[in-house]
């Protein structure tokens, strides 16, 4: 055998004893950088023997030494199943020849992936296309669809591009990527009539409708959804579904525009057209319980009847169950939204979101054992961020009294989103044991080591980061009720950072619980100036103006900004009711913190929403109200002041 050969597949020896264990066992990480460092190294053989030898023998290298190495590595990848798998949901695959083919053993795949990436490295650009998309098809696997339209992409042949997404969305519906470059190639951004132009062009091409048109239709709603004219959409779709009425996607496109313009007629029409064709289509009944739930007293109710239906028929409908799981969570029937996830996790047992899903709910109904049986499944399965599940094991062994497991789950997050909570958890931890000292001591250390340590990060990064380290000191002291310390922390932070918003706002907010009241005015009417969008801040100076009564008028007007900043905000329609209710407008009053209770029954608002039900002759329903409330959050200072103010 040719020297490459044999440096290569002695490579491959050394790194299969690098990574197998005294037992010859190898675990799921381990197998997949064994995958992946062979395709490199194959990668470098491949230019090795493309220097050294003609056609025929580069093949016969090549071809030798992947036999050989996968003869060594077949008790690691053990078959095309052993593949590296993606923590993402299985793709919907809809039907196509490809789906009839026997299954592609790792060697044949591993084949035909090297060559195809060969042709490209040579030029042969279009061989290289074909050969990627034959095996994606093949193969049913979305990244080696992605590396086709890549390819494509790359070498400028347009046709190919399109055939090759097109294949990619069929495996993979939901990527984000695919749908940016189908957008592109259509020409959404160019407006409605150049995109549905395109759409009919493509169409028009027999073959590819033959083969295509059902993915593209079931893309067209999202391709459409930035396009505000809601109408014009679904006007066009509906056009351009017209020769289909026989193709679920496409009426399932005209019901999902009609849905978003609005036209719930003729939703509902298309919706049960395309369950017409096909009774089993998961995404069309989806969408027919959401048009069902429309946000009316019996909305739940009806979309609910209907799920519970539809699965009678089709039990293994597992996008409808989880569907129907969400919809029950929703309705804060938790156990019987659990028992639906369960049932959804049986039939997709190598996802990370099904015990996610599952840790989820048991740990909102402090079921500990089974919320962190769950979430350490989650982590077995290899999550592309670990972080959110680490942050619920310590919420799960805050709820089992073991700090110092919290700690440590909490330790492990190191950046990401989660980072600060997790910072906050720790320092909570600290001050409950050592006192509050020694968990603001925690933070500011959190602070120098973020600055020392994120030097790829950029200043205003680093900044952002420390900013909200700050809140979280400021968060701490004021549960310890240390307001004025909290108010230093603020003042000090502000004078290295005058412009940073949310330290000025929070600073206010510590201002009014120190009845520093002109301060708090002076900060908010600061944030609003540099940050016009501020509905809080509105909401806040507003909602300050009204409990004392004063400014009544401007205090609407702030308010009112407020709203149309962030209209679905249970707090600042709370804040609507209570100055309508201050200036004596009491049904307008009683409608908004109904409304707003609705929305979010927080005991604050129950506590207004009585206060105005006593006042305007309500008083029985004002002290159920409250009494409600009071089950509930048996604590809450708001609701026992105002009983006891109404008991007297």
């Amino acid at each position: 055998m040719c020297p490459p050969v044999n440096d290569f597949l002695m490579g491959i020896f050394c790194l299969w004893n690098s990574q197998v264990d005294f037992n010859g066992n190898v675990n799921n990480q381990v197998r997949e950088n064994l995958y992946c460092c062979f395709v490199f190294a194959s990668l470098d053989l491949a230019i090795l023997v493309r220097l050294r030898y003609d056609d025929v023998m580069k093949i016969k290298h090549i071809y030798a030494a992947s036999v050989c190495a996968l003869t060594l590595l077949a008790p690691i990848f053990g078959g095309a199943e052993s593949l590296p798998k993606k923590s993402a949901p299985p793709a919907k695959v809809l039907p196509s020849p490809s789906q009839s083919r026997p299954t592609l053993s790792t060697e044949q795949v591993l084949y035909q992936f090297l060559l195809s990436e060969i042709a490209a490295q040579r030029g042969r650009s279009e061989l290289a296309t074909q050969g990627m998309m034959d095996l994606a098809a093949r193969s049913n696997d979305a990244r080696i669809a992605r590396r086709a339209t890549e390819m494509a992409f790359q070498a400028k042949q347009m046709g190919d591009a399109r055939e090759a997404l097109m294949l990619w969305l069929a495996i993979e519906p939901e990527s984000g990527v695919a749908r940016q470059a189908l957008s592109a190639m259509i020409g959404t951004q160019s407006g409605m009539e150049k995109s549905s132009t395109t759409v009919l062009q493509w169409l028009g091409d027999k073959t590819f409708e033959q083969k295509h048109a059902a993915t593209l239709f079931s893309q067209l709603p999202f391709l459409f959804s930035r396009i505000a004219d809601r109408n014009a959409v679904a006007m066009t779709v509906a056009e351009l579904a017209l020769p289909y009425p026989q193709l679920a996607e496409a009426q399932y496109a005209v019901g999902i525009t009609a849905l978003a313009a609005g036209n719930r007629a003729a939703a509902q029409t298309a919706l049960e057209a395309a369950l017409g064709v096909r009774a089993e289509f998961s995404d069309a009944a989806i969408a027919m319980a959401r048009l069902l739930f429309d946000g009316s007293e019996n909305g739940e109710k009806r979309a609910e009847n209907y799920l519970v239906t539809y699965l009678k028929r089709f039990p293994d409908a597992t996008d409808v169950r989880i569907a129907y799981g969400r919809l029950l969570v929703g309705m804060k029937s938790l156990l019987a939204a659990r028992e639906q996830f369960r049932l959804a996790a049986a039939a997709r047992t190598a996802e990370v979101e099904m015990p996610y899903a599952i840790g989820l709910i048991s740990l909102q109904i402090e079921d500990w054992a089974d919320a962190e049986k769950q979430f350490l499944l989650a982590i077995a399965r290899i999550p592309r961020d670990k972080n959110p599940i680490h942050f619920n094991l310590g919420l799960v062994a805050e709820g089992k009294k073991d700090a110092e497991a919290a700690r440590r789950w909490f330790q492990q997050i190191n950046e990401g989103e989660y980072f600060i909570s997790a910072q906050l958890k720790i320092a909570q931890i600290i001050a409950k044991r050592d006192g509050v000292e020694a968990g603001r001591a925690f933070l500011r250390e959190a602070q120098k080591v973020q600055k020392d340590e994120d030097g790829q990060c950029s200043e205003s990064d680093i900044a952002q980061t420390r900013q909200q380290l700050v809140i979280a000191e400021v968060q701490l002291l004021r549960e310890a009720k240390a307001y004025r310390e909290a108010y230093q922390v603020l003042t000090e932070a502000l004078a290295n950072s005058p412009t940073a918003v949310e330290l000025r706002y929070d600073r206010a907010m510590i201002a009014e619980k120190l009845e520093k009241l002109d301060a708090m005015e002076s900060d908010l009417r600061t944030v609003i100036a540099m940050k016009s969008d501020h509905a809080h801040a509105h909401n806040a100076l507003g909602y300050s103006f009204a409990e004392r009564g004063i400014k009544l008028n401007e205090a609407l007007s702030l308010i009112e900004k407020a709203i149309k900043i962030s209209p679905n905000d249970a707090f600042i329609q709370d804040s609507l009711g209570w100055v309508f209710y201050r200036l004596g407008r009491h049904d307008e009053a009683l409608a908004t913190l109904k409304k707003a209770y609705a929305m979010r029954p927080d005991p604050e608002i129950a506590a207004h929403l009585g206060e105005v039900l006593f006042h305007t002759g309500s008083r029985a329903e004002a002290l159920a109200t409250w009494q409600n409330a009071l089950k509930d959050f048996p604590q809450h200072p708001a609701l026992i002041a105002v009983i006891a103010r109404h008991a007297k």
